[in-house]
């Protein structure tokens, strides 16, 4: 019986003494989870923010995005900025018969653009970006956009004869050395449009360039994938061949040649 009831103390002892301790090292190994927990929840979402941010600004600097905010600063220049300009477009539209439907497309576009803020009405600038960064769209974009259109986006509104001869050149040129670059990494719109253009202008010559054309479209109809634009191309080439010398026909299958060369070397 003592030795059951020393065993009985013996136990007893352990017990107060030793609990209280493993209980404390659990309470403050808890704790630490618990606190390390927090500090998780507080670095996760800072952490995502960074990320989102970071594809935001990758989105914003896409071409598409440059491509899509020139247009529509595009389209906002030709309708009335104030509600004033409104009224006094809405009336004289009134007097002269404008259709329901175009007056009806106006307000829909007053109302889109009264909401909408632009950083810049320089759009020939974010369309240059696009095509900088591969945007065949941009480059179509940029052939429509008029000679006025061009001085009133780079703020060129008083200019004299001269100046203003000097900066339709300058604009031409902007136009094929963009397209150009773009052609040369298989956009097939710009390959069309060099081809079309250069059978009226050259912009280093400023006449007609029909060796340039038909080395275009024999550099087209070699990489083009649309059927449309291949059938376009193979029509013009068929066309310009029939009043051209064969040494010029020599020469520009030489440039072909050349404009196969350098496509291939942008892929790589």
């Amino acid at each position: 019986m003592k030795k059951v009831a020393l065993a009985i103390s013996i136990l007893v002892f352990v017990i107060i003494y030793f609990l209280p301790k493993e209980q404390s090292k659990f309470d403050k190994l808890s704790v630490e989870n618990d606190s390390e927990k927090a500090v998780s929840n507080d670095v996760k979402p800072k952490e995502k923010s960074v990320i989102e941010t970071d594809i935001g600004v990758s989105a914003l600097a896409s071409a598409e995005e440059y491509l899509f905010e020139a247009i529509e600063i595009r389209r906002c220049r030709a309708i009335p900025k104030t509600q004033d300009e409104l009224d006094d477009w809405l009336n004289k539209a009134n007097e002269a018969g404008e259709t329901y439907e175009y007056t009806e497309d106006v307000l829909s576009r007053f109302e889109r653009c009264s909401q909408i803020s632009f950083i810049s009405d320089d759009f020939v600038k974010l369309l240059v970006k696009a095509i900088k960064l591969g945007s065949d769209n941009a480059v179509t974009e940029l052939w429509a956009i008029s000679d006025k259109e061009y001085f009133q986006s780079k703020g060129l509104v008083e200019l004299n004869r001269e100046e203003i001869i000097e900066q339709r050149i300058k604009f031409n040129k902007l136009k094929f050395q963009l397209s150009e670059s773009i052609a040369l990494t298989g956009g097939e719109q710009s390959i069309l449009r060099l081809v079309k253009e250069y059978q009226y202008y050259d912009p280093d010559s400023g006449n007609p360039n029909y060796l340039k054309a038909i080395a275009y479209a024999d550099f087209g109809l070699k990489i083009v994938e649309d059927n449309d634009i291949y059938l376009k191309l193979n029509f013009i080439k068929q066309r310009i061949s029939q009043n051209m010398e064969f040494h010029d026909i020599e020469q520009a299958q030489v440039l072909t040649e050349k404009l196969l060369t350098t496509f291939g070397e942008n892929r790589n």
